[in-house]
């Protein structure tokens, strides 16, 4: 994903505030100035002010541009220790709009940097960014809008171990080239859930072990045959082959809607060859599938706890679903899931 970051200027303000009166949406002004549509509303709020209404002599609520540049104009004196920023404006609201705008975390906003080439004047670690964070010399940002914050350990209780699906295969059979990662093809399958009772979609998702490339889709409820009823699909949009070399294993957890696993691994098309080979965590194990789980927080960024997925479209998850294969992570030496899953299977004989 490659970012074009440019600051607003006084003229695209004067715009705002047009389109604004033209009771424009938000993301018409947005796609009419030329920047992502959150900055809009950080604008609009930024230069918000009331007026008296000529007809009934009430208050109403405007966006002025003047405001907007002199609230600008302010934030850029004051944006932390010139010794230190070198009152460096355009490093600080990209590092704002990268947090807010896109998620991104600072060790991932470094890395952009690094491989856009962007010049500022400003060039600092990881760490020092989160330091600046803390010392409030953001002016829009605080901790909490960071992705990924270290959280204080807590210990909790061993568990029992409880038994698979009786006729399931164990995770405790599956290869060891698989534990290591030692080739693509093997993948980790979770459902990301809306609030109880509300609605009946939810998330199917899929991730890939070496590489994180992850495939999201959105089924109709939360059962067993809604799961098979997916991976149908994809068996018949990719083909029986290329599903077959694509999906090699899947390691899943023990909840219900995983329950059926002859009508995972059974192809709808080949009656003689499984399509996949379905592995089974055991119950209470969410570290059996880490990399799910670690994708799973990254969705939650977009979709919070809560969210009613009835409510949500199937272009703004495949959205969610390309910002996950275009984010660089640390992991894979900062590659993408895509870059990397892509060597991965040109390079696979």
């Amino acid at each position: 994903m490659r970012k074009n970051f440019k600051q607003l200027t006084k003229e695209q303000r004067i715009k705002i505030e047009a389109y604004h009166n033209l009771k424009m949406s938000v993301k018409e002004i947005a796609e009419h100035v030329g920047c992502h549509f959150t900055t809009i509303y950080r604008e609009l709020k930024r230069g918000k002010t009331t007026k008296i209404s000529g007809s009934d002599w009430k208050d109403k609520e405007i966006y002025s541009y003047d405001l907007g540049q002199i609230a600008h104009e302010v934030n850029k004196k004051k944006c932390g220790r010139k010794r230190i920023l070198q009152d460096d404006i355009e490093y600080i609201e990209y590092v704002e709009m990268m947090i807010l705008d896109y998620k991104y975390s600072p060790a991932a906003i470094r890395q952009e940097i690094i491989r856009d080439k962007l010049d500022f004047n400003t060039n600092v670690c990881t760490t020092t960014i989160y330091n600046y964070i803390k010392a409030n010399m953001f002016p829009n940002i605080v901790l909490a809008d960071c992705p990924y914050r270290k959280k204080k350990k807590v210990k909790r209780k061993k568990q029992q171990i409880q038994k698979r699906y009786p006729k399931g295969t164990s995770i405790e059979e599956r290869p060891e080239k698989i534990d290591n990662r030692e080739e693509v093809g093997h993948w980790e399958m979770d459902s990301v859930v809306g609030p109880q009772g509300e609605g009946s979609k939810t998330l199917l998702v899929l991730t890939e072990r070496k590489t994180r490339k992850e495939i999201i889709r959105r089924v109709d409820n939360h059962t067993s045959q809604e799961v098979v009823k997916t991976l149908n699909r994809l068996e018949r949009d990719m083909g029986e082959r290329k599903f077959r070399e694509t999906f090699k294993t899947i390691t899943v957890d023990n909840g219900t809607e995983f329950s059926d696993w002859k009508g995972m691994e059974k192809s709808r098309r080949n009656k003689k060859i499984p399509r996949t080979k379905i592995y089974y965590c055991h119950a209470y194990r969410s570290c059996e599938r880490g990399s799910n789980e670690n994708q799973n927080r990254m969705i939650r960024r977009f979709f919070p706890k809560g969210t009613n997925f009835d409510n949500v479209s199937k272009n703004a998850i495949k959205e969610v679903q390309k910002w996950m294969n275009d984010y660089p992570r640390k992991i894979l030496g900062w590659l993408t899931p895509d870059e990397l899953y892509n060597m991965e299977i040109n390079i696979s004989p």
